[in-house]
């Protein structure tokens, strides 16, 4: 099932909830944690040098993104630096990484073939207001639970800043919008400002 809503700028932030949550993306698997966020995701090359500062693969710490190789269903788990102690020691390639060797994520030795498949992406702390809009406007998949869910905890006044909605290509009005059941259905939600 597919969604467009446009919407007004200033509600954009209600979408937040489902970064930290994780949604899946469409990508090429088999390939690197660079190759898929700059080549595939179009995340700028100095973005990810200076901007992400911890990047977990699967729940492991990752140092290095050009040997963490993406598998289908793999968990991609994004932040810019944060504080203190933790911080500094789950920084990739940071002098606290030794520390953490047990967690850290190792080279993947075995090559594996690429192919298109799903990956799960989550986003913390300013990544989420920083490049999460962009993710919404190209789309994401998620489970029909987890939109219904946003869409119940949002005040009435989140809905009148809905400008469009189309579900599968044609366009619905609010009301029936708001009534529709999303439970058990595949989303691909887009989410455009206009």
């Amino acid at each position: 099932m597919t969604i467009l809503l446009i919407l007004k700028r200033k509600i954009i932030p209600n979408f937040y909830q489902l970064f930290e949550q994780g949604f899946r993306i469409k990508a090429r698997v088999g390939c690197n944690i660079r190759e898929l966020l700059c080549q595939q995701l179009g995340v700028r090359e100095d973005y990810l040098e200076n901007r992400i500062q911890t990047i977990f693969l699967n729940g492991k710490s990752v140092d290095d993104v050009n040997t963490a190789i993406l598998r289908e269903g793999s968990i991609l788990a994004l932040s810019a630096a944060m504080p203190g102690l933790a911080g500094a020691t789950l920084r990739k390639g940071g002098r606290f990484a030794p520390l953490r060797n047990r967690i850290s994520h190792h080279t993947d030795q075995k090559s594996i073939s690429q192919k298109e498949g799903m990956v799960v992406l989550k986003l913390f702390n300013l990544l989420v207001s920083e490049i999460g809009p962009i993710f919404l406007q190209q789309g994401i998949w998620l489970q029909g639970s987890k939109f219904k869910d946003l869409l119940d905890r949002q005040p009435e006044d989140f809905f009148s800043g809905i400008l469009s909605a189309e579900v599968n290509d044609e366009k619905v009005d609010l009301d029936q919008f708001k009534k529709t059941n999303w439970e058990g259905k595949d989303i691909f939600l887009q989410v455009k400002t206009g």
